[in-house]
């Protein structure tokens, strides 16, 4: 690779990033002293249901000189779960937040039944230890799964998802979802652009051009999930539609996803130009 190759691809920006407000290790100050660190330039904090982190986050940022672009990612469903994520949203935006204060109750009954079933599996956990890992945000699978290992009843967050969280395993519940079509409505209402986020892990591909028709404005082509052929046939899917690409890392913090690095993601400027120019 040229010289002038690898700079066009520095991991100069980290798009799909995840705090304490909802599952992620850290908190908001945290990952920006981790932007500052590594010599982040543009930073999207995207959450799970929520926008609240990206309130704190927005001053902050800018004190360090970092873009930054408010985001969230929505949980909707198709079959499987599958994220939609928003750039660019407004934080503020009163329809938004009214929802997402929702969802915040619906995760909470959620994980109430997910840990009534951890008792019934001989796993005596309770709300409190779970919330100890989750401060004041959306409660979510990896706060339970850190919850099981402090308890010693699993050895990893992995494997806690492994052996009882992932879909199909004894200790999960479903959440009520938005539709795919609902959850880019919901993005474009807040006034952001709707970014698929890794959609190799649904195997949907051929649900794309129908979302493009409900709005869709980008797809996620290199995550931590992605193999080569992924990358590359979905980078094939964006350019056949006209969609925005981006790559991230998926951040949620050591303790949470291990291998979803800060900071290791190259991301190539053109995609970056593009989304700037989408978003305005």
């Amino acid at each position: 690779m040229s010289k002038n190759q690898q700079l066009s691809q520095r991991p100069l920006a980290e798009l799909h990033t995840h705090s304490v407000y909802s599952d992620g290790q850290h908190t908001v100050p945290e990952l920006i002293e981790m932007c500052v660190e590594h010599g982040i330039k543009m930073w999207s904090l995207t959450d799970h249901d929520t926008c609240e982190g990206c309130i704190e986050a927005a001053p902050l940022a800018e004190q360090h000189g970092i873009e930054f672009i408010p985001g969230v990612e929505v949980s909707a469903r198709q079959g499987c779960s599958v994220h939609v994520l928003g750039y660019g949203v407004d934080p503020l935006h009163t329809e938004s937040r009214a929802f997402f204060a929702e969802r915040k109750h619906e995760r909470d009954t959620r994980m109430a039944r997910m840990i009534q079933a951890s008792c019934e599996h001989g796993m005596s956990v309770t709300m409190e230890q779970v919330r100890a890992f989750a401060a004041d945000g959306n409660l979510a699978r990896p706060h339970l799964a850190r919850a099981l290992v402090d308890l010693g009843y699993v050895d990893s967050v992995q494997g806690a998802f492994d052996e009882w969280l992932a879909e199909g395993k004894p200790l999960y519940k479903a959440a009520p979802s938005l539709t795919v079509p609902e959850a880019i409505e919901l993005i474009h209402s807040a006034g952001g652009i709707a970014v698929l986020a890794h959609p190799a892990h649904y195997g949907l591909d051929d649900e794309i051009p129908r979302w493009v028709n409900a709005g869709l404005d980008g797809i996620e082509v290199s995550h931590p999930r992605h193999g080569e052929s992924d990358v590359e046939r979905l980078t094939a899917i964006a350019d056949r539609f006209g969609l925005l690409k981006t790559a991230s890392s998926d951040f949620h913090g050591e303790a949470v996803a291990p291998k979803r690095l800060w900071g290791v993601t190259s991301v190539r400027d053109t995609w970056l130009d593009a989304l700037r120019e989408r978003i305005g």
